[in-house]
């Protein structure tokens, strides 16, 4: 969390730097020889990717300052990791109670969710990670991918049903005896 606070802070700093300097640019170019807006534009064009890289970052470096606190021991963690497990139990036993099963399935997800989770955060990061240009709306379209996978493992975990009664699909073949 601390490395993710100081890269957002500095990524912040160079938002403010970037604009500011922008600013001086503009002051210091004389209008004879060259219009406002041109040279607004002369600024614009060779900061822009630096401006779109740094505001990624800088979401980069607030989602994960954010993930960091939710996986720490702190009582709003607490609270919001109980309430998301709530909602995902609750749904996944509604939707047990109403017939939809995911039996052996649902358990073993539920016996696995750390390394499944770990592995739909691992995909998202690495999804970042090969993406070409990735832009903030980039990064807020993969963690929303994200975290609605991590909701459907819970609410399917959850929609195992009792461990001593089968799902649907998991009706048991009768026993054919010789003789």
């Amino acid at each position: 969390m601390a490395a993710a606070i100081g890269v957002g802070i500095m990524m912040i700093g160079l938002l403010v730097g970037l604009a500011v300097m922008r600013q001086v640019y503009l002051d210091s170019v004389p209008t004879s020889a060259l219009p406002q807006d041109a040279a607004a534009d002369i600024y614009d064009t060779f900061v822009r990717f630096l401006r779109n890289s740094t505001a990624t970052v800088l979401v980069i470096a607030v989602v994960t300052a954010l993930a960091g606190y939710l996986y720490g021991p702190g009582r709003g963690a607490r609270w919001v990791r109980g309430g998301a497990s709530s909602g995902t139990g609750a749904t996944g036993r509604s939707m047990a109670r109403h017939g939809l099963r995911t039996g052996a399935t649902g358990r073993w997800l539920g016996a696995h969710s750390k390394w499944t989770s770990g592995i739909v955060v691992a995909g998202g990061t690495l999804a970042l990670a090969l993406w070409n240009y990735p832009t903030p709306g980039a990064v807020a379209l993969v963690l929303g991918i994200v975290v609605l996978v991590l909701a459907l493992l819970g609410i399917l975990a959850a929609a195992s049903g009792p461990a001593g009664q089968p799902a649907a699909g998991d009706q048991p073949q009768p026993v054919i005896r010789p003789g």
